[in-house]
């Protein structure tokens, strides 16, 4: 009778694990500048261009000098804002904190002046 060997290549599987594992890597560092930029107010979808066309790493190291853009910190101090005014006035359950009705108030006034006037 003919026996057929069923013959296994252990390189080939060895082969599949190493690029597998190398665009795993690639695609995380295509995420972590993209997660970067969302975070910091910028756009995800240029960065990942930016990432794609030259360096993640390089992508890192402007958006880490860059940091958040004006409108993300307003964004991130009101809310900051809000989540202290809760703890200071836990009975006292205003939609608006103190920070958004002064910039209402004052327009064309940055966060700065309302904590250099406190």
């Amino acid at each position: 009778m003919n026996e057929t060997k069923v013959v296994f290549h252990w390189e080939m599987l060895f082969y599949a694990i190493i690029v597998l594992t190398i665009v795993s890597l690639i695609i995380l560092l295509l995420v972590i500048p993209v997660k970067m930029a969302n975070k910091r107010g910028r756009s995800g979808f240029g960065w990942f261009l930016f990432c794609l066309f030259l360096s993640p790493f390089l992508a890192m190291l402007f958006l880490a000098v860059l940091g958040e853009t004006d409108e993300k910190r307003k964004e991130r101090i009101i809310e900051e804002e809000k989540i202290r005014n809760r703890y200071r006035n836990p009975v006292n359950n205003n939609s608006e904190s103190d920070l958004e009705k002064w910039l209402k108030e004052n327009t064309g006034k940055s966060v700065n002046d309302y904590y250099s006037n406190r």
